[in-house]
């Protein structure tokens, strides 16, 4: 459809319970905004994942979490990456809960991505410590698709998914009477539905920004709806079932 793809971004994330501090003390960052505590063995999950990795390559570590301040679970903590002279273009993040691959731009296809995610996966079984090394509650397959004007040509986001995605939306003929200018109409969209192969799909439409662009933001998240084997074999037979 398009000779350039809009894709900005590939997440492949994986989360679980997160080990928690004992007995569990609720976290604060001030006023009614609290959350658990948790457990300082995840420094060591984080730390014994930074070898893992730097072992495939990926030697340089960001630490998203300033010094000093707790870590919230299923928010990420630290990102890896390989050397710029290697010129890849994925990642890896960790937090508590959550992990990640990420591809960026130029994306090219799932089999050039997936020895990567493989190899995170791997990484991450290895790296986690005893007290979160349960199953993994949710897997989750994420494209991000920005449509910026050299997509959309001009067209507002309500004619663009009408012209040219061929998702069809119909303004009743009492608010179409009122509207001014047509051209300038602009809609957001988000659908859920249930997959044959027993997984979950969400597509979000929306204006936004992204990568420094303004757009109309296309977000498709493939995911379970069940706990998975914390094992290689089947995380990865659910990243396929999912691409």
């Amino acid at each position: 459809m398009f000779a350039n793809p809009p894709l900005i971004e590939l997440i492949a994330e994986l989360r679980w319970i997160p080990g928690q501090a004992s007995p569990v003390v609720p976290g604060s960052l001030g006023p009614g905004i609290q959350f658990p505590l948790v457990g300082l063995n995840v420094e060591q999950t984080f730390s014994n994942f930074s070898n893992q990795v730097a072992q495939r390559g990926f030697g340089l570590s960001e630490r998203l979490v300033p010094p000093g301040f707790p870590y919230i679970p299923f928010s990420v903590a630290y990102r890896f990456r390989k050397s710029p002279s290697q010129r890849e273009n994925f990642l890896y993040q960790i937090g508590s809960g959550i992990f990640s691959a990420n591809a960026l731009p130029p994306y090219r296809e799932w089999d050039r991505f997936r020895p990567v995610v493989r190899e995170g996966v791997g990484a991450l079984l290895i790296s986690r410590h005893e007290s979160e090394n349960g199953d993994f509650t949710s897997i989750i397959l994420r494209y991000i698709d920005l449509f910026s004007d050299e997509f959309t040509e001009g067209r507002s986001s309500f004619n663009f998914l009408n012209e040219l995605l061929g998702i069809r939306i119909e303004l009743p003929n009492v608010v179409r009477s009122q509207t001014q200018d047509l051209g300038k109409v602009q809609a957001g969209l988000q659908i859920s539905l249930p997959l044959s192969t027993g997984l979950q799909m969400n597509l979000n439409f929306q204006q936004g920004q992204a990568a420094g662009k303004t757009g109309i933001i296309m977000t498709t998240e493939v995911f379970t709806v069940s706990a998975t084997p914390a094992q290689l074999e089947p995380v990865m037979q659910t990243f396929d079932n999912a691409h």
